[in-house]
């Protein structure tokens, strides 16, 4: 039954509050309804364990975390509430933030009241940084000052939404609007902010009146603009509260020129914007969770297999110049502004739901190629987030500032590096799902299950998991065996070697009754393989276990303003052509001898080998054949050079043409 309560602010916010010497004007009590929650028609048959319950231990992961913990510090509240405390009419003397914030910018208000708030709020669940959740906290009660009594909230006018209605030029309202609303939902379920939810309904309360007066085929025509997670959003705060007109105008956000083609199974991505329905199908992916509706289960499972089938590239992530092209069309894409970065992270986030219902190995190998590839290595030593992952050969990577970028991908990127924990480990009833090598712990309180994992991987083979504390009941851990472990995966508890059956893209299944001081450790060789385009199999990926590597190309011309600012490197054209590898023989001829036919070549034949590494570069490789030879590395690991992740090898038929 629904009622109300009042929430006063906790010690730690007031304390923030008064520590900034700053009042919002009004009584900080909060009127709420408290939580009726919808149980899903379709449950995950494997579900994540809560945030707190597992943390990271020191490693790359973990770094990459406080860099962007740090960043979330550096940005004051008074200047991320600026444009909406001048929309409402609020005076300010905050210096306004830049870029795609800047008081002009059409998408102002989509980091600092949205990706912001839940970049903490993911924070808080990661880390459990108090004070951080004390900042929000005080921005969330900033920007519900700024909230109409209509339940409207924005850094711009409503005057933006009459002009999408009335088909006027406006770059996307209820994108921003989305974000906002994510970022106040996600401080309810990870921060127990109950003024945020208050909040987030307002926010739907105005957008339902807005759309309820228009018809459907009008509003069809409304969603040919970018409108984010919408759908997602509002199905999300069904399932909070139990209103069904969340979830009844969920629906009407349905955009069916790209539904229907999907619920079909047909690839009709070609020529339209990656980033724009990415979104839109996770909200697809959240409605049959909570309605069991077969169609938004067709459209996330088709999208998600024909994405990954035909628009990756060999890092996982998808998109060239921010659209989907031809199907298999990936050496003709190799753009300056390939793979921007938002398209994977929520290309990760679609998988997870994906594995939550269906709980499948593909789906990890998939997001472990995403994490390392695209997700790591996209944020510098000062925290600063990229755009696009460049992939014409040649380029190099180019990074935001603190206070002047606030991209679409900024925001995906801070909210992507505030929930590294939060994949890990999954379960069932029975099982623990270990799906990714990071070194960390997990503590399932129900059980009295406590798990330490240890690991340098790529950097070493080996994988440790100690039973801290044992479950109190029988459970069995399942151990993904990646794609890439064609080499062996080796498997001993307590010293003893174990005999099982491994094969890569599945899980191994260890069930016993486990004691406090058992040790599981996993010996899992990395394979040297590749990846070719599947439009021109000559042009290619080296690939060293889960990571890509790129062959490092030198800085050439390449300075410090043309990394930091832009939103995209400029292409280089036929400067940097794209490297070539000959794994051809050399043929000797003795003189007055006649010529030999040179030995059969087999073009699937590894053309890179590991080469010895250096206290700067714990993994290099060389390329060897015939020829000029590249060093390659990581692309995680470059930063300020340029680079190719695809070559050219013209070992083959095409090499004897």
């Amino acid at each position: 039954m629904l009622g109300t309560a009042t929430l006063m602010p906790s010690k730690a916010a007031a304390s923030q509050g008064m520590a900034a010497g700053k009042s919002t004007g009004k009584d900080t009590a909060v009127e709420y309804l408290t939580d009726a929650k919808v149980s899903e028609k379709v449950p995950w048959a494997a579900k994540p364990f809560s945030m707190p319950e597992v943390r990271l231990l020191p490693g790359f992961f973990k770094d990459t975390m406080e860099l962007n913990r740090s960043w979330l510090y550096s940005l004051p509240n008074d200047r991320l509430a600026y444009t909406f405390r001048v929309t409402a009419g609020i005076a300010s003397d905050a210096d306004p933030l830049g870029g795609w914030e800047d008081p002009k910018g059409e998408l102002r208000g989509h980091f600092t009241g949205g990706h912001y708030l839940s970049a903490c709020a993911l924070m808080y669940g990661c880390t459990g940084d108090e004070p951080l959740r004390a900042k929000a906290d005080e921005l969330v009660a900033m920007l519900a000052e700024c909230q109409a009594p209509d339940g409207y909230l924005g850094a711009y006018p409503t005057e933006f939404y009459d002009r999408l209605k009335n088909h006027k030029k406006v770059w996307a309202p209820f994108y921003t609007y989305h974000k906002i609303m994510a970022g106040h939902i996600d401080m309810y379920t990870h921060c127990g902010n109950k003024q945020a939810l208050k909040t987030a309904e307002g926010m739907a309360r105005w957008a339902n009146s807005f759309v309820t007066p228009i018809s459907d085929d009008e509003f069809q025509k409304i969603l040919r603009v970018e409108y984010g997670g919408m759908q997602e959003s509002l199905f999300n705060l069904y399932g909070i509260t139990g209103k069904k007109e969340y979830a009844d105008l969920a629906r009407r956000f349905s955009h069916h020129k790209f539904f229907d083609p999907l619920a079909a199974g047909q690839d009709d991505l070609p020529g339209i914007h990656a980033n724009t329905h990415i979104p839109q199908v996770i909200g697809a992916a959240r409605g049959y969770e909570l309605t069991g509706d077969e169609t938004f289960r067709k459209i996330s499972e088709n999208f998600y297999q024909i994405v990954t089938d035909h628009h990756v590239y060999s890092t996982g992530g998808t998109s060239d110049g921010e659209f989907w092209h031809a199907s298999d069309a990936i050496a003709s894409q190799l753009g300056p502004a390939a793979e921007e970065c938002c398209c994977s992270d929520n290309m990760m986030k679609l998988a997870r739901h994906l594995f939550g219902m269906k709980p499948d190995a593909k789906f990890f190998d998939y997001y472990e190629r995403v994490l390392y590839n695209v997700r790591y290595g996209t944020q510098d030593p000062h925290g600063m987030l990229m755009y696009y992952v460049s992939l014409e050969p040649g380029m190099y990577k180019t990074f935001g500032t603190p206070f002047d970028s606030f991209w679409c991908c900024t925001g995906t990127g801070s909210e992507e590096y505030s929930k590294l924990n939060n994949s890990i480990y999954f379960h069932d009833d029975d099982s623990v799902y270990v799906n990714l090598f990071i070194p960390s712990t997990l503590e399932w309180k129900e059980r009295g299950l406590k798990l330490r994992q240890t690991t340098k991987l790529p950097y070493d083979q080996q994988i440790t998991l100690k039973f801290d504390g044992a479950p109190s009941r029988k459970t069995a851990l399942k151990l993904r065996v990646p794609y890439w472990a064609t080499g062996g995966y080796n498997i001993a508890i307590n010293g003893e070697p174990q005999n099982v059956t491994a094969t890569p893209s599945t899980y191994v299944t260890l069930s016993r009754d486990w004691k406090p001081g058992d040790v599981v450790t996993i010996d899992v060789p990395l394979a040297l393989h590749f990846d070719s385009a599947p439009d021109d199999k000559q042009v290619q990926t080296a690939m060293y276990g889960p990571l890509v590597l790129a062959a490092k190309l030198g800085t050439e011309d390449l300075t410090a303003s043309m990394i930091y600012g832009p939103s995209g490197p400029r292409g280089w054209g036929e400067a940097f052509p794209m490297p070539v590898v000959d794994m051809r023989p050399y043929v000797r001829h003795r003189r007055g001898q006649p010529s030999e036919a040179p030995p059969p070549v087999d073009p699937n034949a590894i053309w890179f080998e590991q080469a010895e590494a250096s206290r700067f570069e714990p993994l290099v490789f060389r390329t060897k054949g015939r020829g000029l030879h590249h060093t390659l590395v990581p692309l995680n690991r470059i930063m300020d050079e340029r680079y190719s992740v695809y070559l050219r090898n013209v070992t083959g038929e095409k090499a004897a043409t």
